[in-house]
């Protein structure tokens, strides 16, 4: 195939670890010029050629090598012209400043419709605690579990109570990739610096979600080192959440840790049955389910053990199904939809497959944890059973992309299909399909 500058850019993104298409350094590259001797792409700053450099250069040179030949060299510019100037609004007097920043909350996730049982009782307790007595005992709070046990909902839960008891409070809500994302653009930007430095330094209360994906960052570990010490010391509220307790965070500086230690660590554990079923009656009365049984309600509690969110996801899956069909959702009907999953599962006649269920089977088989499939983690050894597990989850479950995505901790569901669409390209291969297989009849 002959390349123009374009088409080759697309190829490398498409040889590239599954999250590199959205990754806000390659979504930054414009491609300039190609020859045989060299592959020419230009960026808005010295920043990002440094983060690119860094992180994929070694897998694009393979690329090139496969697509161009050996010889062709990446290089890289850098051409200021590039960034885009964050627009600014017009005050009363004339003057420009930069768009005001929101708390940017969920007001459906609030203590009221929060489940509590024996497995959060701690992190619900504290979470109150903490949005009653901002900068106090409880600060910082770290809050760590796995994947949709409700961590989330109580960070938005204590900016929704301070904004309704203290309006004038200044509360904000960021993922740890926004606040990556920002840090970099006013690193790019160089008049919006102090503007992101306000933002975050003057809050009351700052809520980061998932601060293990600031793993690897070191510019941005650094910014956020700074800002977490100007809240703290003005005795501003901190909370965080992570997919692991702060000393089992990988690749974050030590200062950082250890900071995030200072005041509550508060874990949420998978919910028991009791808890379970008691989130599925709670969804009922807020959706207006009626008419579903205890026995009904029981079995979905049994089945699904570790993810809230798939448990009310198959709740809803339920409900649907036997609206469109026009059938009564009793016992019967619940077993054979969710012994239907796929035609395997029903040849089985075992229990329906989950995201969670499949990431341990990947896992186990590749001598890896869990966790692993579903951190931020691009290293090659992890990159294909992370792809298999997406595929087994598309293939074994009746989740939407989305609810993969999140099952996985990414952000939207392109990731997945570009996973997908990767696995049934090698299943061509005779040894990668007898893999796939071997995992599907392990988990039917």
């Amino acid at each position: 195939m002959q390349h123009t500058p374009d088409s080759l850019w697309l190829a490398i993104l498409e040889e590239l670890d599954e999250t590199a298409r959205d990754d806000i350094y390659l979504r930054q590259v414009t491609p300039h010029s190609l020859t045989e001797e060299s592959f020419i792409i230009a960026v808005p700053s010295d920043y990002t050629q440094d983060e690119i450099e860094d992180r994929f250069l070694s897998d694009i040179k393979k690329v090139l090598g496969n697509e161009i030949n050996n010889g062709c060299r990446l290089k890289i510019s850098v051409d200021t012209s590039l960034a885009k100037i964050p627009k600014l609004k017009q005050t009363e007097n004339g003057s420009e400043e930069d768009t005001p920043e929101t708390a940017n909350l969920n007001p459906n996730y609030i203590f009221k419709n929060f489940v509590v049982g024996q497995s959060n009782r701690i992190c619900h307790a504290t979470a109150f605690a903490a949005s009653d007595d901002l900068g106090g005992e409880y600060n910082p709070l770290f809050i760590y579990g796995g994947v949709g046990l409700g961590k989330t909902h109580l960070l938005h839960a204590i900016g929704n109570r301070v904004q309704d008891k203290a309006p004038k409070r200044k509360v904000l809500y960021v993922t740890s990739e926004t606040f990556m994302n920002e840090f970099i653009e006013s690193i790019m930007y160089r008049n919006s610096a102090q503007g992101f430095r306000t933002k975050y330094r003057t809050a009351d209360l700052l809520l980061i979600d998932d601060i293990q994906f600031l793993a690897r960052k070191e510019g941005t570990q650094e910014e956020f080192f700074n800002t977490f010490n100007d809240l703290y010391m003005n005795s501003n509220q901190i909370v965080m959440t992570s997919d692991r307790s702060p000393s089992m965070l990988e690749n974050l500086e030590e200062r950082l840790s250890s900071r995030f230690e200072w005041g509550m660590v508060a874990e949420i554990d998978k919910p028991n049955y009791e808890l379970r079923l008691s989130i599925l009656k709670r969804k009922c009365e807020d959706q207006d389910f009626e008419d579903i049984s205890d026995e009904v309600l029981s079995y979905i509690a049994e089945m699904v053990t570790a993810n809230i969110r798939e448990l009310e996801g198959i709740l809803i899956r339920l409900t649907t199904q036997a609206t469109i069909l026009g059938e009564r959702l009793d016992i019967d009907f619940a077993r054979r939809v969710l012994n239907d999953t796929s035609p395997l599962s029903r040849r089985s006649g075992q229990k329906v497959i989950t995201a969670s269920t499949i990431q341990k089977i990947v896992a186990d088989h590749f001598q890896l944890n869990s966790d692993d499939l579903t951190s931020a983690k691009r290293t090659k050894v992890l990159v294909f059973p992370r792809q298999i597990a997406m595929y087994l989850c598309r293939e074994l479950t009746q989740l939407s992309l989305l609810d993969i995505a999140e099952a996985f901790n990414r952000q939207n569901h392109r990731t997945i299909t570009y996973a997908y669409e990767q696995i049934e390209k090698l299943l061509e291969d005779k040894e990668i399909k007898k893999l796939v297989q071997l995992l599907t009849d392990e988990l039917t």
